[in-house]
């Protein structure tokens, strides 16, 4: 199936599902994370705002600065669809960019590529293989091109899907966690 349509779909499905179901499926990811030995060992780890119906965030960042790692946000820059990523702490300004999304403000201290432990990389579709499909952008599959951290990816079961086409640009996760 074609991605865009792909996406379509599946964003739909999410949507679809009821919000208890919805949160408590991302505290159960959010769990599995927390269990996972990339997680014990970031200390600076990469995150998304996450927005309905994408998996949340909050409990994930949250408990990051509870253990005392550092939190990234991205930012994105245009043009060129390029990413980086800024230091977010308790109480930051936030400011609605493009798409209503929400990124650190250009006073937020940047976070070095090669500073990233762990980022937990968003997505809409994923195979087993870690390979997945965004929304569209392509800001994250940029951003991996030399990323050197652990990457790992959420996911509901809705979400898996075997049939998605790679393509040359696309780069897969280290791990998928899926509930």
């Amino acid at each position: 199936m074609e991605k865009n349509k792909l996406r379509k779909k599946t964003l739909a499905l999410l949507a679809s599902l009821d919000k208890a179901e919805h949160d408590e499926k991302s505290s159960k990811l959010a769990e599995l994370l927390f269990e996972t030995e990339e997680w014990k060992r970031a200390h600076f780890v990469g995150v998304t705002l996450a927005r309905y119906p994408e998996i949340g965030t909050e409990a994930i960042i949250r408990k990051a600065w509870q253990s005392g790692k550092t939190v990234a946000i991205p930012e994105t820059i245009y043009p060129g669809h390029k990413m980086q990523f800024r230091e977010y702490k308790r109480g930051d300004q936030l400011i609605k960019k493009k798409f209503d999304l929400f990124e650190p403000s250009e006073e937020a201290k940047l976070v070095p590529k090669n500073q990233l432990s762990l980022l937990i990389v968003p997505g809409v579709v994923f195979n087993s293989a870690g390979y997945r499909i965004g929304f569209g952008g392509g800001f994250y599959d940029r951003y991996l091109t030399d990323f050197l951290g652990d990457t790992i990816s959420l996911a509901f079961y809705e979400q898996v899907n075997e049939e998605l086409v790679v393509e040359d640009h696309d780069i897969p996760v280290q791990k998928v966690l899926v509930v």
